[in-house]
């Protein structure tokens, strides 16, 4: 430990830098914004840099899942879907991949349509899972779906059914160790302390 003038005033001892955790309950690989492009369109880089992430954790044994956080496309089409698809069936065999949506999976306008996606992902963009674990606990994770194209609170990002829907699991689940995987906070409730952050800024 150093004071402003440079000199030294103590020492910390380097094992007193990592708390003790307890024994590892599960280990899952995180992704997201992965926006699987027309093939003609993507180039060869981007599709590798997701085919390499997928074949990394799916021979990793001790990986128990993949989960992607929005934005698997770039425009929201089948094409795009199908191409998802088919990367993960051929690099993902073992692992299980677990997706939500994000604003680049939901169309520009219209509704979104949960049966196109579900054909394509196996799941719908708003669901969840209980994993027993060795401690007798019942984890919970939460796929929490964007509806709307818009990254702002006026274009209504999130379905107030999804919301109500969340509101309730995190009641019910409100003892347990809960894990949320989404795209987006919520636009005017993510916290912006002493206004740090520019009006406007969706990063």
């Amino acid at each position: 430990i150093f004071d402003s003038n440079g000199n030294m005033v103590g020492k910390i001892p380097i094992d007193g830098f990592k708390p003790t955790y307890g024994d590892r309950l599960f280990r899952f690989g995180i992704l997201s914004d992965v926006h699987n492009n027309n093939a003609d369109s993507q180039s060869n880089e981007d599709i590798a840099d997701f085919e390499n992430a997928l074949t990394y954790l799916n021979n990793n044994e001790s990986v128990n899942m993949t989960c992607i956080c929005g934005d698997i496309s770039q425009n929201a089409t089948t094409t795009e879907f199908q191409l998802y698809k088919d990367n993960v069936a051929a690099k993902s065999p073992k692992t299980t991949v677990f997706t939500t949506t994000g604003n680049h999976d939901c169309p520009s306008s219209g509704a979104f349509n949960d049966a196109q996606w579900s054909g394509y992902t196996g799941t719908k963009k708003s669901f969840y899972f209980t994993n027993l674990t060795t401690d007798g606990v019942f984890d919970v994770f939460i796929f929490f779906g964007m509806s709307n194209y818009s990254l702002g609170p006026s274009g209504n990002p999130y379905s107030t059914e999804d919301i109500d829907w969340l509101e309730n699991l995190l009641e019910t689940y409100k003892n347990n160790r809960v894990f949320i995987f989404t795209h987006l906070f919520f636009p005017t409730m993510a916290g912006n302390l002493n206004n740090i952050y520019p009006s406007g800024n969706w990063l």
